[in-house]
């Protein structure tokens, strides 16, 4: 399948654009944790983050641990605002209320294409051949098997988020239409367990929860069945990167460390990512499902890829600068796509050279691999070159 060229059926492509159209600015209701603005001296930056996000478990590995502190310049603090979706952290950076979020690729892609509180795109928060976030599930009991077998049923997706955009994309290469049901992943969940919908659309961990520990749905298929690739974006206002450079640098600094944490050093992770109250109902087990394990759909394609460059990372940057942009402005979600000014990885060079100077690892290769891991497979490193990591 192409992904840069839709073949909608014009029976079915308005009703998908009207149900696009409103994307950007979906679930703003759908907010966990506090919400509050910088302090008065700008000191107090908010980053906002999705703890049921697997594939941006960086900024977990972050705020549960040191690592910003190392490079946070005097005087600096970040506050932690969690998001059920990316659409909420990015309405809450287009009205001033975050300053950094690690979200989905649609919602990077609307964030940084709104201007009413001019952001930018610093970097990827890793991606995956349609592993973490382009999965769609069913009840266990469910005499669908294939894809197509959807057609003309009732299916949950959250509006705003990548599997709506993979949604859209497997329509059009099945050539079907569905009855779209716009909600929450934790509701799409619970309709599936009552039998309300017929399939749903989800991103780890909550699938693997819900396949695994759980044990009420399975997978049918994921992105990697028609090469719709899937990533996470880090937008900063560019307030902060303008204005703030030495703390949008730092963050990324640690960006950079907690992302090869996240790679190479598998238990402390999930140390770390078991200390998130959002996440106290996941075993250890589901957890690991959602970053580390592949979903066992016979595809043979790995959970998750570790990536923050993306002009080096080819696949990722080519959906977050050209297919991703111009999917959306075709489906009339956006008007425009984003300026070509919106896409900022001189933050991230900065950040990465000065890092290099300052740790015993390469920050642009993060190979240095912890010792409680067993390096089996090379995968893409955080800003370019490789990283070891295994696949347990």
């Amino acid at each position: 399948m192409d992904n840069s060229s839709p073949k909608a059926n014009r029976a079915t492509s308005s009703s998908r654009r009207r149900f696009l159209q409103t994307s950007a600015v979906a679930g703003t209701g759908l907010l966990t944790g506090c919400l509050s603005a910088a302090t008065g001296n700008d000191q107090t930056l908010t980053m906002g983050y999705q703890p049921f996000s697997a594939h941006a478990w960086e900024a977990l590995v972050m705020k549960h641990s040191d690592i910003p502190q190392k490079y946070l310049p005097d005087g600096y603090s970040l506050e932690w605002q969690s998001a059920l979706q990316g659409a909420v952290v990015g309405n809450r950076m287009s009205v001033g209320k975050n300053q950094a979020g690690w979200m989905g690729d649609m919602p990077a892609l609307t964030t940084i294409a709104q201007d009413e509180t001019p952001a930018s795109l610093v970097g990827l928060a890793n991606w995956s051949r349609g592993q973490q976030c382009n999965l769609l599930i069913v009840p266990r009991d469910s005499p669908i098997e294939e894809t197509s077998d959807i057609a003309g049923k009732t299916v949950g997706v959250t509006k705003g988020s990548c599997t709506h955009r993979y949604l859209l994309r497997l329509l059009e290469a099945e050539d079907i239409d569905v009855t779209m049901e716009d909600t929450s992943i934790s509701t799409i969940l619970a309709n599936l367990r009552e039998g309300r919908i017929a399939a749903g659309l989800g991103w780890e961990p909550s699938v693997a929860k819900s396949v695994f520990q759980d044990e009420l749905t399975r997978y049918v298929s994921t992105g990697a069945e028609y090469n719709v690739i899937d990533a996470g974006g880090i937008p900063m206002t560019d307030n902060l990167i303008n204005n703030h450079r030495e703390a949008a640098k730092a963050i990324l600094k640690a960006e950079l460390e907690a992302t090869r944490v996240l790679a190479t050093d598998h238990e402390r992770t999930l140390d770390l990512v078991s200390q998130e109250s959002d996440l106290r109902y996941f075993n250890r087990s589901s957890l690991r499902w959602g970053v580390y394990k592949d979903p066992p759909i016979g595809e043979n394609v790995q959970r998750l890829k570790y990536a923050t460059d993306f002009e080096q990372a080819e696949e990722p940057g080519r959906l977050m600068k050209e297919t991703g942009p111009q999917f959306l402005t075709e489906q009339g979600a956006l008007e425009a796509p984003p300026p070509s000014d919106r896409y900022k990885p001189d933050v991230l060079n900065e950040a990465a050279a000065e890092l290099d100077d300052a740790v015993e690892w390469s920050p642009r290769s993060a190979g240095n691999t912890s010792s409680n891991d067993t390096p089996s497979e090379t995968i893409t490193s955080s800003a370019g070159g490789t990283i070891t990591g295994d696949s347990q």
